[in-house]
């Protein structure tokens, strides 16, 4: 290799590692629902940029990755994460229903919660605590992700000792998690439930339900990743937009593919 080509080859290393480092940072691949581990994109973002630096396209990385880093000063120092998180959050007046449901979350291999996961879960055993419903309906992530059943039985016995634990799934999406509650609903008589997710995710999923014909009461959890109400502090915007940003792409292709108003 020339001293050249060793210079381009170095300079895009750099470059391909600030792209993944702001990739990973924002969240970005939870705009397309990815949940595995971004660590391994740092790595392969840096052996792409060494190798597009060799080629005319160099220019066209250079500009995506200036692109990218203006993003990370805007959601770090700016009000947008604030502004896209406008209108997310539905929150209704508790009252009774036939069913507590609970929207999926990754559970650990082990078992364990993660902080999604026991938040919502927590949320929904405090309701079924209150008396609030006969059952508690949850909803499983496909493997390798461990099941929330098991996890969902032991706390309502431990915690609330009352109601019955009723499972969905595997579901992909939360458009199969509205189906296949609405055909437990035909089945056990179940109509109007008090939906539990994250505060970001209620609007789009109290919709996908409603849209499957049951009556929602939206009920959110406690969000335990950032500040929602305040996003005062940069890390807490950084942390925040991907998964507000994800909501907001969510409205626009539930709403295009027909499954919201």
């Amino acid at each position: 290799m020339s001293k050249g080509a060793a210079s381009h080859f170095g300079t895009g290393i750099a470059a391909g590692a600030l792209f993944g480092f702001v990739v990973v940072d924002l969240n970005l691949p939870s705009l397309v629902s990815y949940l595995g581990d971004r660590s391994y994109l740092l790595p392969i973002f840096a052996a792409l940029g060494g190798l597009v630096w060799l080629t005319p396209l160099r220019r066209l990385a250079a500009v995506a990755v200036a692109l990218l880093a203006t993003l990370w000063v805007a959601v770090s120092f700016t009000p947008l994460t604030a502004r896209l998180a406008d209108g997310l959050v539905r929150r209704d007046p508790v009252d009774n229903a036939d069913a507590v449901f609970v929207f999926a979350s990754r559970i650990q291999e082990d078992g364990d919660p993660t902080s999604d996961a026991m938040s919502r879960l927590l949320k929904g055993i405090e309701l079924m605590a209150e008396g609030r419903a006969p059952w508690l309906v949850v909803s499983e992530v496909p493997p390798p992700a461990g099941s929330y059943a098991p996890l969902a039985r032991a706390w309502l016995a431990a915690l609330a000792r009352r109601g019955e634990v009723l499972q969905l799934g595997p579901i992909a999406n939360t458009h199969d998690e509205a189906v296949a509650l609405a055909e437990l609903g035909r089945e056990r008589g179940i109509r109007r439930v008090l939906a539990v997710t994250s505060p970001t995710h209620t609007r789009r999923a109290s919709a996908t339900l409603e849209k499957q014909g049951l009556l929602v009461i939206s009920v959110p959890g406690v969000e335990t990743n950032f500040d929602l109400e305040r996003l005062r502090y940069p890390g807490d915007r950084r942390r925040a937009f991907g998964p507000i940003a994800h909501e907001r792409i969510g409205l626009l292709v539930y709403r295009r593919r027909g499954w919201i108003d």
